[in-house]
């Protein structure tokens, strides 16, 4: 009767039906669906941890009975709370071993369970509490991660040679030697300086630029590859607002204030733990986009700005994905299936959103528009014009892959931006209700 059962409904069915999944898991290749299904189990076990601490601090706080007797009620709760905390954990070092493009979220893990779990708040009263670090969660914790982590490496450890085998692992799953981007590039930051460098390259061929000017420039043009250490330190900075910061922070808050609920602020950075990996990560797939768009779903109801974000995320990031059919029997199938999914979410959202008493207003704006009609002509460039006009003579092979990349890293980047502010300023500041 309050909506709460039409929210969760449609968050179902916008999973289920994602565009992308179907075009990965049942067009392309990849096993995407089961991976994000773990994803999303570790999240609702955090979140559900979160959940369960609030209910048990608002009725500890409001509640008339003696000392002692809500003492016991809280050891109780915390327990309950620890062993979701634990399971969460638990799933993700799981969902590691499985796929290493899950390593972006790593800190925010630590931190924020290392803050959040490891640390006890004992009410000494209904208005102040004492905060103690207790080792027993730790080691807990840290037994229970490690141990669903290493069990997949096993029978690589009892091998004759452990250490070789443990090698080959790595240089396969961090395969640096080839290169900064993959031949499609992921609609990442690093598209957007690979263009810019193409740009500067042409104009500096075609360009009348007097020699003294030439000179100083021409070394450095095209810009130089990012070694992958420069890659590892520009990640680690794009991760530092949610996954370390502000998790530590929240994860602390979450302690001492009886109404904060956590749970809203870590979907949130997930979210923008995923784009920032997807964003600064090396030799990145288009494919990564998938583990922020799913992740964000569940906020999609939450408000009209995050059903914009989200809708924002899924135009720009699915977009980017239709390359990946490239055989001219799976032109419609593509076409049809982007643009019915995309209607029907934002329909749905607009009826979730609907303002009764102020009055009509979208969740899109004229900007999500105009972006429409952008994308629109690159795919009648990308799959008419391109063919009938360029690929006769064998010209420009690549542009549309170009086009596609450089136009939704721009507007990825957008959202990665509007990510950061939700979760620093949206999250954080509601996460007390």
């Amino acid at each position: 009767e309050d909506g709460c059962g039409r929210h969760a409904w449609l968050i179902f069915l916008l999973i289920v039906t994602n565009p992308g999944l179907v075009m990965l898991d049942h067009v392309h290749f990849q096993y995407n669906g089961m991976l994000l299904g773990i994803l999303l189990i570790s999240i609702a076990c955090v979140a559900r941890g979160a959940s369960s601490s609030l209910s048990s601090r608002i009725t500890e706080v409001s509640s008339s009975s003696t000392q002692q007797q809500k003492g016991d009620n809280h050891q109780n709760i915390w327990t309950r709370n620890e062993l979701w905390e634990l399971t969460g954990a638990a799933t993700y070092a799981a969902l590691l071993a499985m796929k290493h493009l899950y390593l972006m979220l790593a800190p925010l893990y630590f931190f924020y369970l290392l803050r959040r779990h490891c640390f006890i708040a004992e009410w000494m009263d209904a208005t102040s509490t004492n905060v103690r670090f207790s080792w027993h969660r730790l080691l807990v914790l840290g037994v229970v991660t490690v141990a669903c982590f290493l069990g997949p490496f096993i029978p690589f450890l009892m091998q004759s040679d452990p250490l070789g085998q443990m090698q080959q692992i790595l240089k396969r799953l961090f395969p640096f030697g080839r290169g900064l981007v993959h031949d499609y590039w992921a609609a990442n930051l690093w598209a957007l300086y690979l263009f810019t460098s193409r740009i500067a390259t042409f104009i500096l061929r075609k360009a009348p630029i007097p020699a003294g000017i030439r000179g100083v420039i021409e070394p450095f043009i095209p810009f130089p590859e990012p070694q992958p250490s420069f890659v590892a330190v520009c990640l680690l900075i794009g991760l530092w607002p949610g996954g370390i910061d502000m998790a530590w922070k929240v994860g602390g808050w979450s302690l001492v204030k009886p109404l904060c609920n956590p749970g809203k602020f870590f979907i949130h950075a997930v979210v923008f733990c995923s784009l920032s990996g997807f964003m600064l990560g090396y030799h990145v797939h288009e494919k990564a986009i998938m583990t922020a768009i799913i992740p964000l779903t569940l906020l999609a109801t939450n408000s009209r700005h995050t059903a914009r974000l989200y809708l924002r995320m899924c135009v720009y990031g699915l977009f980017g994905l239709l390359p990946l059919l490239f055989r001219p029997e799976e032109l419609l199938v593509k076409t049809m299936l982007y643009i019915t999914w995309m209607c029907g979410a934002i329909y749905a959202l607009e009826r979730i959103h609907y303002d009764h008493r102020g009055g009509y207003r979208t969740v899109l704006t004229r900007v999500d528009l105009v972006s429409f009609f952008m994308l629109a002509a690159v795919f009648v460039f990308m799959e008419v014009v391109h063919p009938i006009v360029f690929m006769p003579s064998g010209r420009l092979e690549f542009l549309p892959l170009m086009v596609t990349s450089v136009i939704c890293a721009v507007g990825l980047v957008w959202c990665w931006v509007e990510s950061c502010n939700h979760m620093i300023f949206g999250s954080v500041k509601t996460a007390w209700r």
